[in-house]
């Protein structure tokens, strides 16, 4: 089926009867949900593309051949999807589609395609499999129109992922200076999944127990005795009553036993276990410890016991998956127990279990004897986590603050690194969110040839051992000296802005403030940190304070920090960059649908380098056709702002113009059929743009459902309309909180409960 579309508001009609239903007039299709697709799938073959197809004929102004055409918003009524604006048009007697002459659309009809928009236009299921209906084809208003109902969410199984097990274990989540981590496992999230807090079919197979199965080996030993592995435990040093198991030739069954039940406590499953549970792993245990020599056999035989029983627990279920479940004798609904409040807590705002395993880096220990978030551990024990208001309260005190000293940072980073980095903190979960929703962390990722190119710093060097070229590279992995890195410093700009917590959406886009490494310390390779402020058109020294007020013509926010525009840049300086910039700006702001790539069915390149083509205008050479612009009518406008950045983030003085000599750089585009009007219209550059974006309501509702998806890890539906609601309500009540929005979702019954699944479902 063709797929690229036009996104006019839908128009003419041809004639044609309706076939493939039934006695009724019904079309056919898998009955309901996704089946409501396949019905409109039907529908319009049979009745729309005999004029509005793939290239459209008879004076059709767009295609309506698939259902993507549908999805896409109506330029007419913009706060409309072409398929609302389609039904208004097959009820209308005085502009009918089809149009005069034609046979009016049927009430089956009607009700078909009205009864697929409010399902969110799900795909068309063949076979029966269900497919996946993205969450920003929901209409928006009404995601924010409470009308009493419950989440109809239900209760699940969800699988830690690479950071979380780290952490819990006391692992570090980088590969500097603390040498192995625990980081090097297999848990990666699902691709398709939009935050890493989704777990989607997330499970277990062979080969990823292959890949895990190292990782254990080295982080068993650390449970072998104080002073065993690479992390020693303050528990196992101070706590007497845990000798025995490593001290005793034959520790007897209560020694076990007490020992496992610590251990799977406060090291796997960081909640009481069950008495199956701690059974199961003490049979296992006593077989392992009998098979040992008559002989204690020294310490490396009892720490390859204890191993050998470490790995066993840290790969069953409970230490691989926690459960939303609630009361499993509950019916209809359930509210989750203590102890999955208090893990939905921590790994909200630590990415960790609550009374997570602390790291020894000399000479601290990283949390106290009790483990990390011991505070929300001690409330999901006594039950006080069930209450809003404390549950709350937790939340506040642990997600962030200011710390000169960065302790935050101390299982990763030396002290000289944290001396070098913001006194602004967030918990690991609240910087996971902004991380995956604006996406800058990609950067070091990103080959870029030459990424100083077309700016003021550009000397036409090719060399690969030039000066920008260093500092560059070193802002991308920091190598040489203790300065952070590119990535770093959006962390510390973003966590400034929501530690402050004032109108934080506005300030997170329109922020002059920069932190920057400085270029006045002392370092091994002088020219690794000399040169790091160019990218931000920084050319003063950098000094310890390294905050940074850039001009105001020149950024505004996170949308034109060089770390944003290099992880949403290609690889050469004239690459369609505008493409990837404006996708995001429209599915992550504006909460607005584009048509997937798998749907392209044409040739998606753009034309070969030249000295008179700059990147607009070969993305305007290869996408200004009809075909093409149905998609990219959505993108392309939303990301010309952003051209006054070249692929790296560095500042254009200069473009290639159509005479092939160097012009100035356009960052002007003309905005319209936004689902804001005040949006629309022409704006100057990327710097204009994001003031424009700051002050929109409904960017800031689209903001809002990007954090409900990334705490709630999955994706909103109408139910949820009061919980988003309320997370409004307390973002604007309190002047732009963001800790007062998570707040209520904390607080709310959404947080709280689930639904049982019926029967076969």
């Amino acid at each position: 089926m063709a797929v690229f579309s036009v996104t006019f508001a839908a128009a003419g009609g041809c004639t044609g009867q309706i076939t493939g239903g039934d006695g009724d007039g019904n079309v056919n299709g898998n009955g309901g949900g996704d089946g409501d697709g396949c019905k409109v799938q039907a529908l319009v073959q049979s009745r729309c593309v005999s004029c509005h197809a793939a290239s459209p004929i008879n004076g059709a102004p767009m295609s309506l051949a698939s259902l993507d055409a549908l999805r896409l918003p109506s330029q007419k009524e913009t706060s409309q999807s072409v398929a609302q604006r389609c039904v208004e048009r097959m009820k209308s007697t005085d502009n009918p589609m089809p149009p005069a002459g034609g046979t009016p659309a049927t009430a089956d009809e009607i009700a078909v395609v009205s009864s697929w928009i409010d399902a969110g236009m799900p795909a068309c299921s063949e076979g029966g499999e269900e497919q996946y209906s993205p969450p920003n084809l929901l209409p928006q208003n009404e995601l924010f129109t409470c009308k009493d109902a419950v989440s109809d969410a239900p209760t699940r199984i969800r699988r830690v992922n690479r950071w979380q097990w780290t952490r819990n274990v006391g692992g570090a989540v980088t590969r500097g200076w603390t040498g192995f981590t625990f980081f090097d496992n297999p848990f990666d999230p699902g691709a398709s999944e939009a935050y890493s807090t989704y777990a989607t079919d997330d499970t277990l197979d062979e080969a990823t127990i292959e890949l895990f199965l190292p990782v254990l080996n080295e982080a068993g030993p650390q449970w072998a005795g104080p002073y065993t592995g690479g992390n020693r435990l303050e528990r196992l040093r101070l706590d007497a009553t845990l000798r025995c198991m490593w001290d005793d030739d034959r520790p007897d069954a209560a020694c076990v036993q007490h020992y496992l039940h610590e251990f799977l406590l406060h090291g796997v499953l960081f909640r009481e276990p069950s008495d199956g549970e701690l059974n199961r792993l003490q049979q296992f245990a006593t077989t392992i410890l009998a098979a040992e020599p008559p002989a204690s056999g020294g310490t490396d035989t009892r720490t390859h016991s204890i191993t050998r029983i470490s790995n066993a627990a840290w790969m069953t279920a409970g230490a691989l998956f926690r459960t939303e479940g609630g009361d499993p004798a509950a019916t209809g609904r359930t509210q989750l127990t203590s102890w999955e409040l208090g893990q939905q807590l921590a790994y909200a705002v630590g990415s960790r279990a609550p009374g997570a395993t602390p790291t020894w880096v000399y000479p601290d220990f990283s949390a106290p004897l009790e483990g990390h978030l011991a505070d929300i551990a001690a409330a999901a024990a006594n039950g006080t986590i069930r209450n809003p208001a404390t549950a709350e309260a937790l939340f506040l005190q642990n997600v962030g603050g200011t710390d000169p000293s960065r302790f935050d940072l101390i299982q990763d980073y030396n002290e000289n690194e944290r001396a070098a980095r913001g006194q602004y903190w967030l918990g690991d979960g609240a910087t996971g969110f902004f991380r995956e929703w604006l996406g800058y962390s990609k950067i070091p990722e990103i080959f870029k040839e030459r990424p100083e190119a077309l700016s003021a710093f550009d000397d036409g060097d090719p060399s690969g051992y030039r000066a920008q070229l260093s500092s560059y590279s070193n802002l991308m992995d920091g190598y040489y000296g203790d300065e952070s890195t590119l990535v770093q410093q959006m962390e510390d700009l973003v966590a400034r802005v929501v530690v402050e917590d004032q109108d934080v959406l506005k300030n997170l886009l329109t922020t002059r403030r920069y932190y920057l490494a400085s270029t006045t310390q002392p370092t091994p390779a002088p020219s690794a940190t000399e040169h790091t402020g160019q990218i931000y058109n920084v050319t003063q020294p950098v000094d310890t304070n390294r905050w940074v007020t850039v001009p105001a013509n020149e950024r505004a926010g996170v949308l034109t920090h060089p770390a944003w525009l290099g992880s949403h840049g290609g690889n050469f300086e004239d690459d369609p960059s505008a493409v990837h910039r404006g996708k995001w700006v429209r599915e992550n702001l504006l909460c607005g649908y584009v048509p997937p790539l798998s749907s392209v069915r044409v040739m998606a390149k753009v034309g070969p380098h030249a000295p008179n083509k700059s990147a607009r205008a070969r993305l305007d050479d290869a996408t200004g056709n009809t075909l093409c612009q149905g998609c990219h009518s959505l993108m392309n406008p939303l990301g010309y702002p952003f051209e006054i950045y070249n692929h790296a983030g560095y500042l254009r003085v200069h473009d290639h113009a159509a005479d092939g000599s160097l012009g100035p750089p356009n960052g002007s585009s003309t905005l319209s059929g936004l689902p804001d009007p005040a949006l629309n219209g022409p704006v100057r550059d990327a710097v204009e743009f994001s003031e424009k974006l700051a002050q929109s309501p409904w960017v800031k509702r689209c903001f809002i459902r990007q954090a409900f998806r990334y705490y709630m890890g999955r994706d909103e539906n109408l139910t949820d309309a009061c919980t988003l609601s309320k997370m409004e309500q307390a973002y604007d009540s309190s002047g732009g909180s963001f800790f007062k929005m998570v707040g209520a979702l904390i607080k709310s019954d959404t947080w709280t409960s689930r639904r049982i699944p019926g029967e076969g479902e």
